[in-house]
């Protein structure tokens, strides 16, 4: 490699004294990471992904689809509980109780009741919805010690914090205390961050010894540090209790609803059954206070030169049942869940015949000669094509379309070369090309040239087209000297004979809500066969979506599956070894040891199978984390890397997953105008001697109203509120010539996939900067900033930003140093500061606006600051989705209804049966209702009146049940399904769940699996040995050798530049970008029992 780089830069010194020209500023060296290709800047001095617009006089253009993936909730949109529609014959939810609402403003409330407040035991109960971004710590509520300067923190305290040492991750509720008589303060911590816009019951105990922390009944916390009273009796005037916020001006922002304080420490089956109280709980002894914010004034006053909260309608116990659901660790949709893929298993009504529309981009010469593909080469594809697919219920309709531009026919068009890497000293093989200059020579081999003074002699000499010579001065780029669709290589040149394939696209701009559309492009040395769009892309119902085949293998004998291979990504699906060969490390939780709805591929009918091209099982040899043979792989499967001759069939739960991801993104490809179905069962969330109630999910693809073309009302949720993603971005800042970290990478919905960790997919005002700039990059006080648009302008109601990375110099505070709203009316509302978390979406609520916003601009002074996303909610009712009719829904029963009952029609999630008789069995199925159209039946709930059912509190464990807590909620330790959820146990009827892990018991379940509480597991019979003495060639100071000595002190696995402290010892000076850390588990030497 050495020799190789010597023999290059001496051929770059021969051919420069052969040229005698001067040299060009060479091109910074770039991280050769993957990301979009950039698009045309708006002029020199800004960054902008299309052209600016006038001030909205004309319509807006239509509006973007749906977010791919985002069925039921937008993705990665924090589940909102909004007040639903409650039209029709059905009943209608519970009626909207008062909460308070706190913008983190100088809001604080001080308890001014003469109340004795508790000091031996006590419990503290609320609900609340908190806000995406916050100050750490954000003080919910909080017992204080008015009178003592010395300590702060005496008394105890509910809010939220970050964990992490960063500062602006991982924020979780957690609940401290500590008492007059302790030295130091004890906290517990939520198990999880917690999530904005949700509503949550938050409870925390004290009995004198245990401090508990609860989450929506769950216990998730415990600690036994604290002892004894709270406070003596004589500083009880010391004590108050605030709520919103501290002294220090630690404020919360958001609903709290109703609160309650009890003079001693209920247990969880009692907060369990306080829950459940809707309304003001009976008066008892025990209860010390409670609030449902009928009268605020009476009992609270606000801190000095403080104000009230506002009083606002609460929908927090509208719904039963929890539709927010996640697909698995390694998934990316609704499709990947693994309820709502059984049902596209098990239900053939789900993978009835669809037929799908695509469009073949053809171009040729402006005459109509010389094609990219012949129509024979078309055809032919197209039928093998419908031959693959015709055994899945899955037909193809072709579009052909064919352009006649001499201009693009004549061009080299890269599928997957990055067009600023050309010239970057550099050779990239995926740009090495004849058309390129051989990578704009970076990948050539310079001899010495034949003449040596060629600079502006009106001719283009190809010795000196490369980089370093600014290809000849330019004179190969002149269409008035040269042909430069032969010889133009210079990648800043109208002229150049290539094109990136996006380039072609946003030249094009083919419309990708109506057709898939297959593109043809090149790969250096005809490598790469073809390049697909995955439908949870921002680009898959875009002209920038679609598929990219080589147009040498298209509709050739030998290589048909290519496409079939490509389409299959288009559908959801993965390729066969992904669990084994396209891991990023053997700790990897998407690793595949079995086949599994939740690893791999998400497919549980292919076996394990590490990249591997023949059409037999890999040999031995083939070792990869431990694996040393695989056997019944299906290499015969389109997605394997066989060879048309082996590759045959796709397997019935890739079938499923292509059908569900056709009704989840790509309705708008088929010409069928039937609903999407609902993919899950109704479920029984009451019942009564003589009714039973039912609650059910929305379509699969998250539409509220019928789809009509040119309308928002795609973007309609229930409520009528219009939510929309940012169409158009700019920034003054430059964009990098790779185009990463440019603004339309936050366009659309979110799409990092791991935030907190920097990613091209985001904007960042530091894409361009010089790393040698002495200035700062963003000064003081504006600092740099992000203007995003949206396609209809509108009242809002709130705004969500996502803020994925902020450099180590800002803590949550600081880093966005204003938000400002655009209206048409030419305002611009100053939104001030703002808190964020990296991995938790800033939310604003926003107050009184009063006019139509259309944009916002977002300032920072961090220029390592990304932004991937902003979301735009406008009040309900909205004006744009006045108009759109609402999907219908009709309950489906067997035995059927009387012919009188009306309320099987309704546009309500939610019915009542009445007529039933003890002892009956019911099948309820419910049927989405589109104009005329139906959609498929849902799958089935079976439901014998007078017997249990999901969600009574009794675990019927012949129905499958595991737990029973009496809801239908997810991550309280029994799912919705009555599932027990990981790392919780649950005990009891009805169930009380606890978080186990790390809770300080080893119980005999967790032996082999928790380290936290029992330690490393060690087999009967067996004996540990642990490193005693430890020496090292490289150690740093703060992490030395000697941290490997004993049993390993971290018990979670983490990549190496994430938080890592010295429970692990890294070598100084060494790179850690693709260093894992997990406890070692492979045995030294099998010894027998009893050895030591």
């Amino acid at each position: 490699m050495r020799l190789w780089s010597w023999v290059l830069r001496l051929g770059l010194l021969s051919a420069a004294l052969g040229c005698g020209l001067a040299e060009r500023p060479r091109r910074a060296r770039r991280d050769p990471r993957a990301g979009r290709p950039p698009r045309p800047a708006a002029g020199p001095a800004t960054c902008a992904t299309r052209a600016a617009r006038g001030r909205r006089a004309s319509p807006p253009p239509p509006p973007p689809p749906p977010p791919p993936g985002g069925a039921w909730e937008a993705v990665r949109v924090p589940r909102r509980r909004q007040q639903r529609e409650a039209r029709g014959a059905a009943e209608e939810p519970s009626p909207p109780s008062r909460a308070l609402y706190f913008s983190g403003r100088g809001e604080q409330l001080r308890l001014r009741a003469d109340l004795e407040l508790p000091r031996d035991a006590f419990t503290l109960q609320v609900w609340l919805r908190a806000e995406g971004g916050q100050r750490s710590p954000a003080v919910i509520t909080g017992l204080y010690d008015k009178c003592s300067y010395t300590s702060r923190d005496r008394g105890w305290v509910v809010g939220i914090h970050t964990v992490s040492d960063q500062g602006n991750r991982d924020p979780r509720y957690f609940f401290s205390l500590k008492t007059d008589r302790a030295r130091q303060v004890t906290t517990i911590n939520a198990h999880r961050s917690y999530l904005p816009g949700q509503w949550v019951h938050l409870a925390a105990t004290y009995d004198g010894r245990l401090m508990k922390l609860y989450v929506n009944g769950a216990q998730v916390a415990t600690s036994g540090d604290q002892v004894g009273a709270l406070f003596s009796p004589l500083t009880q005037k010391c004590k108050v209790l605030m709520l919103g916020g501290s002294t220090l001006n630690h404020n919360y922002r958001g609903y709290v609803e109703r609160f309650s304080l009890w003079k001693v420490a209920r247990t969880q089956r009692e907060v369990l059954q306080d829950m459940a109280v809707h309304g003001l709980h009976p008066p008892l002894p025990q209860l010390l206070l409670q609030e449902n914010w009928d009268n605020l004034k009476h009992a609270w006053s606000p801190m000095k030169d403080g104000s009230l909260p506002q009083v606002e309608l609460s929908g927090a116990h509208g719904f039963l049942l929890d539709t927010n659901l996640e697909p698995p660790l390694c998934g990316q949709t609704l499709c990947d869940n693994p309820e709502v893929i059984a049902s596209y298993n098990q239900l053939p009504r789900f993978r009835r015949p669809k037929v799908v529309r695509y469009r073949v981009v053809n171009l040729h010469e402006d005459g109509r000669g010389q094609p990219t593909v012949s129509r024979q080469q078309i055809d032919f594809q197209h039928r093998q094509l419908a031959e693959a697919f015709k055994h899945y219920n899955i037909s193809w309709e072709l579009e052909v379309l064919e352009v006649s531009n001499s201009s693009l026919r004549r061009r080299l068009i890269l599928a997957n070369c990055d067009i600023s890497k050309i010239g970057d000293e550099n050779c990239d093989p995926e740009c090495n090309h004849t058309l390129t200059g051989h990578d704009g020579g970076d990948c050539r081999h310079l001899r010495h040239p034949a003449f040596t003074k060629k600079q502006q002699n009106g001719l283009c000499d190809m010795d000196c087209n490369y980089e370093r010579f600014n290809f000849d001065g330019g004179e190969c780029c002149d269409p008035d000297i040269t042909d430069v669709t032969k010889t133009c290589f210079d990648p800043d040149s109208p002229h150049r004979a290539y094109l990136d394939v996006n380039e072609l696209k946003n030249i094009l701009r083919l419309d990708g809500s109506t057709h898939l559309n297959i593109f043809f492009a090149n790969s250096s040395e005809e490598e790469l066969a073809g390049v697909a769009t995955w439908p949870w892309d921002k680009e898959a119902l875009m002209h920038l979506g679609g598929i990219v085949l080589n147009p040498s293998f298209y509709g050739i004998p030998g290589h048909t599956h290519t496409m079939i291979h490509e389409i299959g990504h288009s559908l959801g699906l993965y390729h066969i070894f992904r669990g084994i060969s396209e891991i990023q490390s053997c700790s990897d939780p998407c690793m595949e040891t079995e086949p599994s709805f939740e690893t791999g591929d998400l497919c549980s009918d292919t076996n394990p199978a590490p990249k591997h091209k023949l059409c037999s099982d890999p040999g031995p040899g083939n070792d990869t984390c431990g694996f040393h043979s695989f056997f019944n792989t299906p290499y015969n499967n389109f997605m394997s890397y066989a060879d048309d001759d082996c590759t045959d069939s796709f397997t019935p739960n890739q079938v499923a997953r292509m059908h569900c991801y056709l009704d989840l993104v790509y309705q708008s490809w088929q010409p069928s105008r039937k609903p999407a179905p609902i993919a899950l069962a109704p479920q029984i969330v009451g019942h009564t001697t003589d009714s039973v109630t039912l609650e059910w999910f929305p379509p699969i693809d998250g539409r509220f109203f019928e789809r009509e073309l040119g309308s928002a009302c795609d973007l309609c949720l229930e409520g009528r509120i219009l939510v929309q993603y940012a169409f158009n971005a700019s920034s003054p800042m430059p964009c990098g010539p790779s185009g990463h970290w440019s603004p339309r990478e936050a366009e659309g919905h979110p799409d990092v996939e791991q935030p907190c960790k920097s990613s091209v997919r985001t904007w960042s005002p530091n894409s361009a900067v010089n790393p040698h700039t002495v200035p700062p990059a963003c000064p003081e006080p504006q600092g740099c900033y992000l203007e995003l648009e949206f396609h209809y302008p509108l009242v809002p109601e709130s705004l969500t930003i996502w803020v994925t990375f902020v450099s180590t110099d800002w803590d949550s505070s600081g880093a966005v140093n204003d938000i400002k709203l655009l209206t048409i009316r030419g305002k611009n509302i100053s939104l001030g500061p703002q808190n964020v978390f990296c991995d938790v979406p800033l939310t604003i609520k926003l107050w009184d606006v009063g006019e139509e916003v259309y944009g916002i601009q977002i300032y920072t002074l961090d220029e390592h600051l990304e932004i991937d996303a902003a979301m735009l909610t406008s009040i309900a009712d909205s004006p744009l989705c006045l108009e759109c009719k609402p999907l219908q829904y009709k309950v489906v029963r067997d035995p059927p209804f009387q012919v009188d009952v009306a309320s099987t029609l309704h546009i309500n999630r939610r019915f009542i049966d009445t007529d039933l008789a003890l002892g009956s069995v019911y099948h309820y199925q419910v049927i989405t209702i589109a104009g005329s159209e139906e959609s498929e039946p849902s799958p089935v709930t079976i439901y014998i009146h007078g017997n249990g059912y999901c969600g009574d509190g009794i675990i019927q464990k012949s129905q499958g049940e595991e737990c029973d807590d009496m809801n239908k909620i997810n991550g309280d330790g029994c799912s919705l399904f009555c599932r027990q959820e990981v790392s919780f146990n649950c005990i009891d009827e009805p169930s009380r769940c606890y978080f186990h892990d790390g809770d300080g018991v080893c119980e005999e379940f967790e032996q082999k699996t928790s380290i936290k509480d029992c330690g490393v597991y060690t087999p009967q019979g067996f004996l540990d040995q642990w490193a005693s003495n430890a020496s090292v060639s490289h150690q740093d100071q703060q992490c030395p050798g000697w941290v490997v000595i004993g049993q390993p002190a971290a018990s979670q696995v983490s990549p190496a530049g994430d938080d890592i402290s010295c429970s692990h010892a890294l070598p100084s000076g060494l790179p850690t970008s693709k260093a894992w850390t997990w406890p070692l588990t492979t045995p030294l030497a099998e010894q027998k029992p009893g050895a030591s």
